[in-house]
């Protein structure tokens, strides 16, 4: 089975987490040596231990097809699922945390300019009416909470293994995202029925052009 990372920014999460973590262990040790606060100095030596290790889990997480499983990681915990329980896959733009600063869109520069990173996100269904919510990864999240599988970075190697699979359900592209890649879409769907271009006015969703 390939297997795909689910983050975009892992080094500077990784490197964050990894300092911060260091520095609680820094401090538990030098409150064991010169304060001789024992239980203190553990907890900090501890919380700094787990604050360093345990988010490289999530950080690092992977995902993949399994024959026609779809292996991924939920907080860490391994899950498996059959490609074909997921009703809708939806790409628009990948966000993520940005400390201080809320959910951000992720770019980087190309030739041309600055593009989005785009987001793969899975729901056992969703209603279509609710997909001007749907611009971030983020925010389809919480618009379809309780039918939620699960969401990445959009990798198109992945993309096709599971268009290929037993899903069969519909795709949702956010219009910006699908004017970046357009023609990576187009040869992968060929103009699928399945496939629906959207903007923030669902509405105006389309089918995907022959």
């Amino acid at each position: 089975m390939k297997k795909y990372f689910k983050s975009y920014s892992r080094k500077g999460n990784a490197i964050f987490f990894g300092i911060f973590g260091a520095a609680f262990v820094a401090v538990g040790i030098i409150d064991l040596i010169w304060i001789e606060g024992v239980a203190l100095g553990a907890a900090c030596i501890v919380f700094g231990a787990l604050l360093g290790v345990l988010p490289q889990f999530v950080i690092f997480s992977r995902y993949g097809l399994n024959g026609d499983r779809l292996c991924y990681r939920k907080l860490g915990v391994p899950q498996s699922r059959s490609a074909a329980s997921v009703g809708a896959a939806v790409i628009s733009v990948y966000d993520e945390y940005g400390r201080g600063r809320g959910y951000q869109p992720v770019v980087f520069e190309t030739k041309g300019g600055t593009a989005y990173v785009p987001s793969l996100s899975l729901f056992e269904e969703i209603d279509e009416n609710e997909l001007d919510l749907c611009d971030t990864r983020s925010r389809a999240r919480i618009a379809f909470r309780k039918k939620y599988v699960t969401d990445m970075t959009l990798d198109f190697d992945f993309l096709r293994e599971f268009y290929r699979s037993s899903f069969g359900g519909r795709i949702y592209i956010l219009d910006t995202v699908y004017a970046t890649y357009k023609p990576a879409f187009d040869e992968l769907f060929c103009g699928d029925e399945r496939v629906v271009i959207y903007d923030r006015i669902p509405k105006n969703g389309k089918k995907l052009e022959k």
